[in-house]
């Protein structure tokens, strides 16, 4: 109780730590945030064009939903897990000088990193998941609760590897090298952009051990068909998430007392 304490009493420099992630990562641009936005749109249209136009697949699973849909559900969290982890890898060596120079609790810059990235990929995932709508795109926006909670559990999913990797980052650093590769290996068995019953029967107990697996595909059928069986599953998954945290928490908080001295 007395990490939760001290986190709350800090929880303006945790705000001005996301504020200055934010403005520094467009600050200078020419197009400012929207390449947060940009990014992942051109993604999606790569994977549309390659998988609908050159490869011609087709999922029945799709049903009146369009490719470019489904894969938008999927694509922004995964997006916002994963460049939220490779940042905040990166947190503490990042601001070296801070850390040798101050005293405060180091997590939180591993907190605000992440905040940062999924309060823009959020954002830039409300803007496209509307405008496909707009568009006609059948959304069931009933299912929302549900996605909220997918989304929740990703950022805590997110926290807890991230406060490990960044503590680790500071004594090892071939961590980002392999953290790199291990990302994109991720992405394909994660069912982002075929739907987990094209999963061969024969491996696809090996995809259930995926948490990602378990926390997308909520968001999609969240979406998509208004589903909101997941709500029980996603509420074990952020009670398990937060205690994940709390000890990642106490791992990094007990590296931390030698971060100076290495980094």
């Amino acid at each position: 109780m007395n990490i939760l304490t001290e986190l709350w009493q800090q929880r303006w420099l945790f705000l001005t730590f996301v504020r200055r992630e934010v403005t520094s990562r467009y600050s200078g641009t020419i197009a400012g945030g929207l390449w947060a936005l940009g990014q992942p749109v051109l993604l999606l249209m790569i994977y549309g064009f390659v998988f609908r136009k050159v490869f011609k697949v087709g999922f029945p699973e799709l049903g009146e939903h369009s490719f470019v849909a489904f894969v938008a559900c999927a694509l922004w969290p995964w997006m916002a897990f994963q460049e939220g982890v490779q940042r905040a890898t990166h947190a503490v060596v990042g601001n070296s000088g801070l850390v040798k120079k101050v005293h405060f609790p180091h997590e939180l810059l591993v907190f605000a990193s992440i905040g940062a990235t999924f309060f823009i990929h959020f954002v830039g995932f409300m803007v496209v998941i509307c405008a496909l709508a707009i568009a006609g795109e059948p959304f069931r926006f009933s299912g929302l609760p549900v996605v909220l909670m997918g989304w929740l559990a990703l950022l805590l999913l997110a926290s807890a590897i991230a406060l490990v990797t960044a503590s680790f980052q500071v004594f090892l650093k071939d961590i980002d090298h392999m953290l790199g590769p291990a990302l994109m290996i991720m992405f394909y068995v994660t069912p982002i952009l075929y739907p987990t019953t094209q999963v061969p029967e024969s491996v696809r107990w090996i995809v259930a051990f995926n948490p990602l697996v378990h926390l997308l595909e909520p968001i999609r059928a969240g979406l998509m068909h208004g589903n909101l069986a997941a709500f029980g599953q996603l509420s074990l998954f952020i009670i398990g998430g937060a205690g994940a945290v709390f000890a990642a928490v106490l791992l990094f908080r007990r590296l931390s007392d030698y971060f100076e001295d290495f980094i």
